[in-house]
Order: C-alpha cells, then structure tokens, then sequence
C-alpha cells in the first residue's frame, strides 16, 4: 500500500512538473547555418523555451543562447520547421515554426 502511494505521489509530481516546466521543440538542419553571432553546424537541435530566454542545444550537449522572440501566426504548425535565408552564400536562420502551436520563434 505504501509503495502505491509513493508511486502515485511520484508520477503526480511529474506530471505537474512537465505541464509546468520548459517546453522542447526538435528540429534538423541539413546544412550549416548562423544564428545570432553563432555557426550551428548541420544535424539535429533541440529548441527551449523558458520564458524570454531562448536555448539551442545540439546532440553533443552544447548550448547556444540568442536573441528572440516568440510571435503568434494566424495558424497552427503541424510540424516543427527552419525558415532560413541565404545572404553572401551564408545561411542564416530567421524563424523556427514551432509545431503543435500556432507560435514561431522569431531572430533578431
């Protein structure tokens, strides 16, 4: 009986902790792009959101933290996607559409 109580306890904490933790949003690049001041190089990204602050975070662990916004679109994303731009043959992220939301990540 003990143990169900503490396992119950256990996932209701982790329950409230996801809905009210950071959200994670992953993303692919298949070519090197700069963002900010930083070169991400191609693979796969994970992108978080905690309030104001913007983390990009590659396989390896390494974080890269920039300048952005989150902006409302007047739809909703049915998948996490890259806007880039290519400027003097480099390519520069613009946006992250942030799938499941009807929100993008915008940078400045």
């Amino acid at each position: 009986m003990f143990k169900r109580i503490v396992v119950l306890t256990l996932l209701s904490v982790l329950i409230v902790a996801a809905k009210n933790g950071v959200k994670t949003y992953t993303f692919s690049l298949s070519n090197s792009a700069t963002v900010g001041s930083a070169q991400l190089k191609p693979g796969d990204y994970r992108v978080k959101l905690d309030g104001a602050q913007i983390a990009l975070i590659d396989e390896a662990g390494n974080r890269v933290d920039t300048p952005a916004k989150v902006e409302p679109a007047d739809h909703k994303f049915d998948a996490t996607s890259v806007v880039t731009t290519e400027e003097g043959g480099i390519k520069r992220l613009i946006s992250i559409e942030l799938g499941g939301t009807s929100n993008r990540v915008v940078f400045q």
